[in-house]
């Protein structure tokens, strides 16, 4: 009786169970972080992209402000009265000098931007003109101050707009105003030649009024370049101050508008933060945002609690599987481990109470035909055991002693002899001899001698059988080809198929048995052909012939066919030696065998002497 096993320290559900949570949160954490990656990207993307499209609003607004100072600019370039006014230099009070002022001030009256427009002055060499807020007037001569300023050579000479001075203080106005100046030349009319200048200056409040009014969250940071100068935009009012950052990496591609510059900073304090530049249409001026970084916190704690809420409906999925495999699962299969327990120990009787209606039902169904069937096995068993030791008793009584064979085999010989019957006498020679060479077997290794010797008293009996119409001769090329082995009952079956299949539809013939040595190859090896002149075949029929084992008409050997010679040539020697079959049909089928040449090494010693054919058998029929 079986011992009763100890249980596996694992179940089966708590497998199913470990296996469906590790891939469950195996998935939650696969697309938590897919999530959070792809969000984020989201995110940023969509952060950046609307504070690009809030700053291309600021930016335009400004650029609309500065293409009305430009138009000033232009008209004060271009203007007929001014250039005429530059070229005859009146003195201040004069018709022409009263009737020019009246022209700019009317122009800067009808500019939308006249308000950011702190100075408008037209200079000669020794007078000028200038328009200017009644909160920025000044007795100062400009003619005479103007060319002092430092930037005014490098503005003046810049053939487009320079803001290169950047924010600076009024230097005309006491109380310190925040401008930006801009100098252009004035030609004379009809000629390149400069003839004075424009000085304008332009109120820092253009651009502190667009920032006031641009909404942006009480941690976002905007930042004005103009040229070098970098200024910060802090409780309605532009600081300069010094650049202190880290480019950390350029995002511009993810940029929406063309022109616009994303990159990631980490500032003094070790911050990192993503930063939004938009050019204006002023050179080398921008306006850049620091997107806020409480809004990326924020999004980020949403995201969070979304992949927080995921992974409690994770554990939840797991605990209701734990309870549906419990009740579906690890009841039934402790029953069903309860009745192979019961099985093992000798209880074959059937449970009916595991056959569920469901899959593991049929397998409590299985177990108890298993166990009613143990017994019928058992009993089958027996009778068969009972069955086997009565048929060994009836085959041993069956088998006949090969001595007694031979024996009355040796005693129809004598009596043939005494009779004269010599014919019956030397083919019951044959066949003794053929009888004791099967009765040990086909596997063994002889000579070629020995083997010829076996295929002549094969042939002897074929050769009464057909009435003399068969012949059959050996010829040898080499004395020492005798000694080489080869498998024992190689050459009969070969030999039967040439009588059976070649002579016998055709009635009469001859089979010529030919071994040779080819020395041409590496290694040599020995070459056996066998030739009839019997029907032939195709060559279809030749090769299937190596493929199939046809069944032979003779007695001993219809298990031995060519094509199990050719196997077994081929399992003992090697793959490239065996058996080939060349025919014609009508005229001759020649099988060759080639097997190793073990004398390799004596017969080139004795080449010599063995030169010529030596004929071993030449039999033409009894």
């Amino acid at each position: 009786m079986l011992a009763a096993r100890t249980p596996y320290p694992g179940s089966i559900q708590k497998r199913i169970l470990a296996i469906t949570l590790s891939c469950l949160l195996g998935m939650c954490v696969v697309i938590s972080l897919v999530s959070y990656y792809v969000f984020q990207n989201y995110l940023q993307r969509s952060l950046i992209q609307s504070t690009e499209t809030s700053l291309q609003l600021l930016t335009d607004s400004i650029d609309g402000h500065m293409d009305d100072i430009s138009r000033m600019v232009q008209f004060c370039q271009t203007n007929p009265g001014i250039a005429s006014y530059i070229a005859k230099n009146p003195n201040p009070g004069s018709v022409l000098s009263v009737a020019t002022y009246d022209r700019i001030y009317e122009e800067y009256s009808n500019n939308p931007s006249k308000n950011y427009m702190v100075r408008v002055a037209v200079v000669t060499n020794d007078h000028f003109l200038q328009v200017v807020a009644a909160t920025a007037s000044s007795t100062s001569n400009l003619a005479q101050e103007v060319p002092r300023l430092p930037y005014f050579e490098t503005l003046l000479n810049d053939p487009g707009y320079n803001f290169s001075p950047g924010i600076i203080q009024d230097p005309f106005y006491r109380k310190g105003k925040d401008v930006l100046p801009l100098i252009r030349p004035i030609t004379y009319q009809f000629s390149s030649v400069q003839g004075g200048y424009l000085f304008l200056e332009v109120s820092a409040d253009l651009f502190a009024d667009a920032l006031d009014r641009y909404a942006v969250a009480e941690d976002s940071i905007l930042y004005l370049t103009i040229g070098e100068h970098t200024y910060l935009y802090r409780e309605g009012a532009l600081v300069e101050m010094a650049p202190s950052y880290q480019a950390r990496r350029d995002l511009s591609s993810a940029a929406l508008i063309a022109g616009s510059q994303i990159a990631e900073i980490s500032d003094s304090q070790g911050v990192n933060r993503l930063v939004v530049t938009a050019p204006l249409s002023m050179p080398d001026c921008y306006i850049s945002q620091g997107i806020s970084l409480s809004e990326l916190r924020n999004q980020r704690l949403l995201l969070w609690c979304i992949l927080a809420a995921l992974l409690v409906s994770v554990l939840g999925i797991g605990t209701i599987l734990m309870v549906v495999l419990n009740r579906m699962i690890h009841v039934p299969v402790s029953r069903i481990r309860a009745k192979m327990l019961r099985v093992a120990e000798g209880d074959f009787s059937r449970d009916p109470s595991i056959e569920w209606n469901h899959e593991l039902g049929e397998i409590g169904r299985g177990i108890n035909d298993l166990s009613e069937n143990v017994i019928l096995l058992m009993n089958r068993m027996l009778q068969e055991e009972k069955e086997k030791q009565e048929l060994e008793y009836k085959m041993l009584q069956s088998q006949v002693n090969p001595h007694f064979v031979y024996n009355t085999l040796n005693s129809i010989k004598w009596m043939a002899s005494i009779q004269g019957a010599d014919g019956i006498c030397e083919m019951t020679t044959a066949l003794a001899k053929l009888m004791k060479s099967i009765s040990k077997g086909t596997s063994l290794l002889v000579p070629i001698r020995e083997e010829f010797a076996l295929l002549q008293d094969y042939f002897t009996i074929q050769s009464y059988r057909y009435g003399g119409t068969i012949t059959m001769d050996i010829q040898v090329e080499e004395v020492d080809i005798y000694d080489c082995p080869i498998l024992k009952f190689t050459l009969q079956p070969l030999v039967e198929n040439a009588i059976f299949h070649g002579i016998e539809p055709k009635g009469t013939g001859h089979i010529a048995i030919h071994a040779l040595r080819e020395t041409d190859t590496s290694p040599p090896i020995i070459r056996i052909d066998v030739t009839d002149d019997g029907v032939g075949m195709s060559q279809e029929k030749a090769a299937q012939i190596l493929r199939s084992n046809q069944e032979n008409s003779a007695d001993f050997f219809r298990e031995i066919g060519v094509s199990n010679v050719h196997q077994r040539l081929q399992y003992e020697f090697g793959s490239s030696y065996g058996i080939s079959v060349h025919s014609r049909e009508g005229c001759y089928t020649t099988m060759t065998i080639r097997i190793p040449d073990s004398k390799a090494e004596e017969t080139m010693e004795h080449a010599d002497v063995s030169g010529g054919s030596t004929p071993f058998f030449n039999t033409h029929g009894v």
